[in-house]
């Protein structure tokens, strides 16, 4: 067996294991989780204590950095499916039939690699290189994580999909760290900012915590009404 076909004989027998035919309320969850409509008020709270303590001039630096970060790891990661063209499961002859589909998704054509998992580790890893906070760190890691087990188990992503995708999006996430800080370094004298390190070192940011547990209670109690 050579490699491609054992990465394929790899991803179809853990997709096997993770599709598989839940109860309703845990289809319902992992459903709304998968929606990035779900998260638009983490992710908003998460913009909020980013840029809430910045002057103009840091938050001009901080948002040019936010969007080179999204930029790389959605609209231009999205535009490399069709050149690696590979299937869904939702659409692999080999495996299509055997899953588990919730709602009839089937996802688009091509899935590799994933734009979800590459999201959500570059927000991850770059609010874990600005805060440096566990509590962060732990939150915004399980909310990848989480997001990237739903699209597998509603059978849109292979394992290789998403292992690739989080590679992406947390190098993706290390190189803009490090160019923001840079560019922030070098005009921080002449645009009179303050000093890189204490830009969010002043307390636990809270809302960002609150609203993930937040949105969890609510996906919970949405998947068992």
């Amino acid at each position: 067996m050579d490699m491609i076909e054992a990465v394929k004989d790899f991803d179809y027998q853990v997709l096997d294991a993770i599709n598989f035919p839940g109860p309703t309320a845990y289809d319902a969850f992992w459903f709304a989780y998968s929606d990035k409509m779900t998260w638009i008020p983490f992710v908003l709270v998460i913009l909020f204590c980013l840029f809430r303590r910045t002057n103009w001039r840091s938050a001009l630096l901080l948002l040019a950095a936010v969007g080179l970060l999204f930029f790389l790891s959605d609209f231009v990661l999205a535009h490399f499916k069709p050149i690696f063209g590979r299937l869904r499961p939702s659409h692999d002859a080999n495996i299509m039939n055997i899953l588990h589909y919730v709602n009839n998704y089937h996802g688009g054509l091509y899935g590799f690699p994933s734009n979800h998992a590459s999201n959500g580790f570059a927000t991850a890893t770059m609010l874990t290189l600005l805060y440096r906070r566990k509590i962060v760190a732990a939150c915004a890691f399980l909310w990848a994580i989480g997001s990237c087990y739903s699209r597998m188990y509603l059978g849109v992503h292979f394992p290789t999909d998403i292992l690739v995708g989080a590679i992406i999006g947390t190098c993706i996430a290390v190189v803009v760290y490090h160019l923001y800080k840079y560019v922030y370094k070098r005009l921080s004298s002449k645009w009179n900012l303050p000093p890189f390190e204490q830009q969010f070192d002043k307390g636990e940011p809270w809302p960002i915590i609150v609203v993930f547990v937040l949105t969890i209670v609510a996906l919970l109690c949405f998947a068992v009404i």
